[in-house]
């Protein structure tokens, strides 16, 4: 049987109304599949395509013959670390539109490139294995009832915890961050910018991001959560200065975190995390943390490319 005619559309700057049809093609597959399909990250770049690191990212649209979004995919050139997300819209798959969209990103970005697979989804998982691409990486969600008492711990001395101050704080938090995630493929390049995306979306509350700071008002660590629509908790990023590290102070910050989540009247706490990270799975195990999904990372299998490093509690 002929295949139904398809036109593939590449843009930096994708207009208001494709965007619309890309959140429209984002959310019914996330009603289907009970997962994102692609990540946070992914879909801010799409939101706010200049905004932070402008031209960082190409995308690509998919439409049938009739002019509905078929498909969606969009590729991340910043720095070394090339990496793609693409979706088919769940009334619309079987029928050839995810291989022919993953062989364009191939095909169009040579040498190495990273692809994620979000909720180990079975289709993505064949299209991949077809592709040739070598399973990498495996990032887990893992949630936590928040009704459970949450184990205290204290600060270490001379520390104390405050909210955030916007348009005050964020160099100090860039700092740390970067300090803290200095070997990480994703999270240790933010500036600004990341940030002021992030602080304009509905779910930003300066209450929920918690500062670690001295008598000096010198920042030490954070952690700061996320709500997501529907009630969900996040332990969004946790960073740590790398001279305030092996002091407690991590794992204050998570618990405090989650009391705060707690008393929001949140029923659950989520958290990422690498599934190699046999250190954090325990300490997240002992806080009653349990495996949720995983997202899988593929690495086309001719390139050369350094293993990453540990992931942040990042979604």
């Amino acid at each position: 049987m002929r295949s139904p005619a398809r036109t593939l559309t590449w843009t930096s700057s994708p207009s208001d109304v494709e965007v619309a049809d890309v959140v429209a093609l984002l959310a019914a597959a996330a009603a289907a599949d009970d997962v994102d399909p692609i990540s946070e990250a992914a879909t801010l770049r799409l939101s706010h395509p200049g905004s932070a690191h402008p031209g960082s990212a190409q995308h690509v649209l998919v439409h049938a013959e009739a002019g509905a979004l078929v498909g969606y995919g969009a590729v991340d050139e910043r720095a070394e670390r090339r990496t793609t997300e693409f979706v088919v819209h769940p009334g619309h798959r079987r029928r050839g539109i995810g291989g022919a969209l993953l062989a364009e990103l191939l095909d169009r970005f040579p040498g190495p490139m990273w692809v994620w697979a979000h909720g180990e989804h079975p289709g993505a998982l064949r299209l991949a294995e077809r592709a040739g691409l070598d399973r990498r990486r495996e990032l887990l969600q893992l949630r936590r009832p928040l009704a459970d008492p949450v184990p205290p711990r204290r600060l270490p001395d001379g520390l104390r915890l405050r909210p955030l101050r916007p348009g005050h704080d964020e160099p100090a938090v860039v700092a740390v961050n970067n300090r803290a995630f200095a070997r990480h493929p994703e999270q240790g390049r933010w500036d600004t910018g990341d940030l002021a995306v992030r602080e304009a979306q509905p779910w930003f509350d300066p209450e929920g991001f918690l500062l670690a700071v001295d008598a000096q008002d010198q920042l030490h660590g954070f952690h700061w959560t996320k709500v997501h629509p529907g009630g969900l908790g996040e332990v969004y990023v946790i960073g740590v200065d790398p001279g305030a590290q092996g002091i407690g102070l991590g794992g204050a910050l998570t618990v405090a975190g989650l009391e705060h989540l707690r008393g929001r009247g949140l029923a659950q706490a989520m958290l990422y995390v690498e599934s190699d990270n046999t250190a954090a799975l325990r300490t997240y195990g002992k806080l009653g943390f349990r495996r949720q999904h995983s997202d899988i990372g593929f690495l086309r299998a001719d390139s050369v490319h350094p293993e990453p490093a540990p992931h942040t509690q990042q979604g």
